[in-house]
């Protein structure tokens, strides 16, 4: 099994807006059934049992909210967690690369490490373990893994791993693709050996760091600037975080900003797949979360048809409507019909554009 687990809790989630945004991102809303996407990543992670540590890597803005999700577990589940920051957003391979370090200057640069997103629902959690130990011997013998999610539908939304053929549990990768039009998406799907590129990895630090070094020298190398005492931690709610940023600091304002797809993955020639028997979704549309029901039942009044769907702070009246999904947090109200929610995404891009970000 592998050492550690990396959880990137970073991001905006800006397909979520107006619920999501920049104090309480995605990750941190209570979107699944009353406990956050981050909670349940950090369930899968403790089930996993790993003799090293839960290690969060997120904005130095959520840090509180990431210790508020530790709080419902054990003290000795707490104990395990390692909270680190990024003085700002500089994309998946920063910081990941910051955590590599850490575990670099705490661990052994043989230790192998599980990448996990905090915004993905995945289930059930035997099939996610069994994944994992099939992806953590190639990840021990120089590997980097990545996990294939089997695509059920031809999706324009997601990128594909074209692997070797067969019927192996690990597979040579033979091309990363972009999202692809539909036409195409359908050509992958027949093929029988793409798979939806799920973000999650599997590792050695040493290898991590030495593709990193090959491939992206203008991130691998102010990160090499790093020594064990550029991570001061204090606890906090049972939960290690940062006591102070100015090393890390001084490493963000000099690195590049891209992600680990780009950085490393894609120039690789070390990297295997594993072909995924979890169930897997990265919630990334309010769409999604209408058709899996994730949220609490919120308090909607009138005539309601059970076609639409509604996330609210606010009581809401629904006539003679139908197929539509109103969101209605921090201030801001969101109405869109089912279907076109991925233009949440062209509204948020719009508000930033003309200088509105006390709605973001």
């Amino acid at each position: 099994m592998v050492k550690h687990v990396v959880i990137m809790a970073g991001g905006a989630g800006k397909r979520l807006w107006p619920a999501s945004n920049r104090e309480t991102p995605k990750q941190l809303l209570e979107l699944n059934r009353g406990k956050s996407l981050l909670y349940g990543t950090l369930e899968r992670a403790f089930a996993l049992d790993v003799e090293g540590r839960v290690i969060i890597v997120t904005h130095q803005s959520q840090v509180e909210g990431c210790v508020a999700a530790c709080r419902d577990f054990s003290g000795e589940q707490r104990r395990k967690v390692l909270i680190l920051a990024e003085p700002v957003a500089r994309n998946t391979a920063p910081a990941l690369a910051l955590a590599a370090r850490w575990i670099e200057f705490n661990g052994s640069p043989d230790d192998t490490v599980l990448v996990l997103a905090a915004d993905h629902l995945i289930s059930p959690v035997e099939a996610f373990a069994r994944d994992v130990e099939t992806a953590s011997l190639p990840a021990s013998r120089g590997f980097l893994v990545t996990f294939g999610i089997i695509p059920t539908f031809p999706s324009t939304g997601y990128g594909y791993v074209e692997s070797s053929v067969g019927d192996d549990p690990v597979r040579d990768v033979l091309s990363f693709r972009e999202k692809p039009d539909r036409s195409r998406a359908e050509e992958f799907l027949a093929r029988g050996n793409y798979f939806w590129n799920s973000g999650m990895f599997a590792y050695s630090v040493k290898t991590f760091l030495e593709e990193l070094a090959s491939s992206s020298p203008d991130i691998a190398g102010p990160f090499a600037e790093l020594e064990a005492s550029s991570f001061p931690l204090e606890v906090r709610e049972g939960v290690q975080v940062p006591s102070g940023l100015a090393a890390v600091e001084r490493v963000y304002k000099k690195t590049a900003a891209d992600s680990v797809d780009y950085a490393v993955m894609e120039k690789s020639r070390r990297i295997k797949v594993v072909p995924a028997t979890m169930g897997w979704n990265d919630v990334g549309s309010w769409d999604v979360i209408a058709e899996e029901s994730l949220t609490l039942p919120p308090d909607i009044l009138g005539e309601a048809d059970g076609s639409n769907y509604v996330y609210s702070d606010l009581p809401v009246a629904l006539c003679g409507v139908k197929d539509l999904i109103v969101v209605i947090k921090n201030g801001a109200v969101l109405i869109c019909r089912k279907g076109e929610s991925q233009l949440v995404k062209n509204v948020v891009d719009s508000l930033r554009e003309t200088g509105r970000d006390e709605l973001l």
